[in-house]
């Protein structure tokens, strides 16, 4: 679990690339996170067909379990056997040990798609995301607040379509206000 930096299976592999050639419409910018290894692999596959150059930003990265990292949920039951469940009752009430906490982590994923949203306008944009980054980002999407997106945090779905109109851009970019970044980085400060 976490943002623990493992590469892709080859299953996974296989499916990204399929999924990609079946798309009905070219992807035009690819961001990801170049520091996970299956994030950076599958944003290679996803950009290879048209040939497109890659986007780092460190506000995708997978939320950061610290201590729990690289655990499977057996080990961490075993060895958190109350704490652990608890934060996969509500993990907005528990921030593991040297962790980063489910409210920010929402707002570096709400901040790094308002950049990338902004910069990105009316073109199909990849994002190769972890799965619970992949989840705050489907709710930051769709309007949700970190309790809504808590609930659906360990949904285990591979990958996800959202299409946004140019209205809801212009309504999600404009809820954020963030300063720019100097120097043109999409880092988090």
């Amino acid at each position: 679990m976490g943002n623990h930096p493992l590469p892709l299976t080859d299953e996974a592999r296989t499916a990204i690339e399929q999924i990609t050639q079946g798309l009905t419409y070219p992807i035009s910018v690819v961001y990801r996170f170049k520091k996970n290894e299956a994030a950076d692999q599958a944003a290679k596959i996803a950009a290879a067909p048209s040939k497109l150059r890659l986007h780092d930003s460190a506000y995708l990265d997978e939320v950061n379990l610290g201590l729990w990292q690289g655990l499977t949920r057996a080990d961490l039951r075993f060895r958190f056997p109350s704490v652990f469940p608890q934060w996969e009752e509500n993990p907005l009430a528990v921030n593991p040990p040297d962790g980063e906490s489910l409210e920010e982590a929402v707002e570096r994923v709400k901040e790094g798609l308002k950049r990338i949203l902004r910069r990105n306008r009316g073109v199909a944009i990849a994002l190769p995301l972890r799965p619970m980054a992949m989840q705050i980002a489907l709710g930051v999407l769709r309007g949700e607040e970190a309790p809504a997106i808590a609930t659906h945090l360990h949904n285990l779905s591979a990958v996800e379509k959202i299409e946004i109109t140019t209205d809801d851009l212009q309504r999600f970019v404009s809820r954020f206000h963030y300063p720019r970044p100097q120097g043109g980085q999409d880092e988090p400060s």
